[in-house]
């Protein structure tokens, strides 16, 4: 009895056209697959997208709008803006201090350097900052040329007169500059400085509104006789802290 097995049997012999068959059939089943895991992938983001469970990672800048200014808001001039001649800048002077004659003074010196005054008084309310200029979007550019000559100033938005900056002299105002340095100041000479976190200009005021009012005019109509800030009565006591042009 032979105890030796059968040789096993022989594999069919595989042409190389089926094996190349074969080969390509596996690598398009492996592409297929990587193209539908990521069709299915994007399609999850974009539906998270979509109802704004996820953030855009991207393009933020084009997606967000910029920050408008608001009202009492702090303006940027627009890029590459020059400051203004004085003899183009109209300005009214308030005085929120209890300081006679303080708005005189210093719509005196900025007269002598061309600056064209409208008007001065008293402002009516309270301001205890140093000096804040209100503008419109017209006189923001006006406004930061002015706010040069006063030290620790704030140019603020405000739907005010459009051809007049007002000029609002609070409690913690010092004193002006020399002449000289008022005129060098406001020379072309001394570029604007654009200040910290200000926020662009709308593309148009809604309304232009007057000039903030004053109380009894200018200086010399006011009716009791005194100066323009007598001993304080402008700034009426409880008034609010400050009352905007609006």
């Amino acid at each position: 009895m032979n105890d030796t097995p059968p040789p096993p049997p022989e594999q069919p012999q595989v042409s190389p056209r089926i094996q190349f068959r074969e080969a390509r059939q596996r690598r398009q089943n492996f592409v297929f697959s990587v193209i539908a895991s990521l069709m299915v992938a994007l399609s999850l983001l974009s539906i998270l997208v979509f109802f704004q469970i996820l953030p855009v990672p991207f393009l933020n800048d084009f997606s967000r709008p910029e920050d408008v200014v608001e009202a009492d808001g702090v303006p940027c001039f627009p890029e590459g803006s020059t400051p203004s001649d004085p003899s183009t800048i109209h300005a009214t002077v308030l005085n929120a201090t209890g300081r006679p004659g303080l708005a005189g003074s210093i719509a005196s010196a900025l007269e002598a350097q061309g600056v064209v005054i409208d008007s001065t008084g008293n402002y009516q309310g309270q301001y205890y900052g140093s000096v804040k200029l209100t503008a419109g979007r017209s006189q923001v550019v006006n406004a930061y040329t002015l706010a040069r000559v006063f030290q620790d100033s704030t140019v603020r938005y405000a739907l005010s007169d459009a051809n007049s900056v007002t000029i609002i002299i609070g409690e913690r105002f010092s004193d002006l500059p020399s002449n000289e340095d008022v005129a060098h100041l406001l020379s072309s000479e001394t570029p604007l400085k654009q200040a910290e976190n200000c926020k662009v200009l709308p593309p148009i005021d809604e309304e232009e509104a007057p000039a903030e009012d004053t109380e009894g005019g200018t200086e010399e109509g006011a009716e009791d006789g005194t100066s323009e800030e007598g001993t304080g009565e402008g700034a009426e006591e409880g008034a609010p802290e400050e009352t905007e042009a609006q």
